[in-house]
């Protein structure tokens, strides 16, 4: 028999958050889960109008962790790690800050709105999916992706610069119109593979222009810290003198 304790007995009479979830013979909260708690199953949150996630963000879940189709516009909250895939397709999201920074299967994200890849994961184990979404660029993206890469209807994104590592044979899919600009012909159907991606002149156009501005942003921050350095070194030295000054 499963036991509730009283702490999460009123919290269902103060009609409270709670979110049951089973381990052990005991009921846990998600709503109030221990710091460092492992959650060796699955996580079910799907279909039930949430417009936020309990805060799990300090737990392991080592299953699968579902909250698709939902009214979330955030995934704060979300698990520190997930083993099994993370799923959180049709949502609001505008955004994957919150979302683990590893995911040991795949990561399923499409139909939001997303127009970044601000705070997605960087490892993942399995698929990368994030196609239906508001994309206008991939930086940002999963340093790491142990399956396919799909970006497909994601009608603003005009680059593929930011995909990282894919394994050998591993597919990207993409707007027909996006791939033709590479020399792929039936992207969204078909898909290429990352190796001949990066073998493409206009890809190695775009590294070498990001590469530069990069230098150059860099070259200016550290001219302005020497700028800035040398302005409080004159500006210290002129204050010393008038202290000396003011004492003769």
């Amino acid at each position: 028999m499963v036991s509730v304790s009283l702490k999460q007995l009123k919290a269902i009479l103060n009609n409270d958050k709670y979110l049951p979830y089973e381990q052990d013979g005991k009921t846990y909260n998600l709503y109030d889960m221990p710091d460092g708690f492992i959650i060796r199953g699955n996580v079910d949150l799907k279909d039930k109008e949430l417009t936020e996630l309990p805060d799990l963000s300090k737990v392991i879940v080592e299953g699968c962790f579902e909250c698709q189709r939902n009214r979330l516009i955030s995934l704060k909250g979300a698990p520190q790690k997930v083993a099994g895939f993370f799923d959180c397709h049709e949502n609001s999201l505008v955004s994957l800050e919150g979302a683990p920074k590893e995911v040991g299967g795949s990561f399923y994200c499409y139909q939001n709105y997303l127009a970044t890849m601000d705070g997605a994961p960087q490892v993942i184990g399995g698929d990368f999916n994030c196609d239906y979404n508001k994309l206008s660029s991939l930086k940002g993206a999963p340093q790491k992706v142990g399956g396919e890469f799909n970006c497909s209807h994601n009608p603003w994104l005009e680059s593929l610069y930011g995909i990282s590592a894919i394994p050998v044979g591993g597919k990207i899919y993409c707007n027909d119109e996006l791939g033709e600009k590479y020399g792929f012909s039936d992207s969204q159907s078909k898909g290429f593979v990352y190796e001949d991606l990066i073998k493409s002149q206009v890809y190695k156009n775009e590294v070498l222009i990001d590469d530069i501005i990069r230098k150059k942003h860099t070259k200016e921050h550290e001219d302005i810290k020497t700028q800035n350095h040398t302005q409080f070194k004159a500006g210290y030295a002129a204050f010393k003198k008038k202290q000396a000054e003011e004492r003769e």
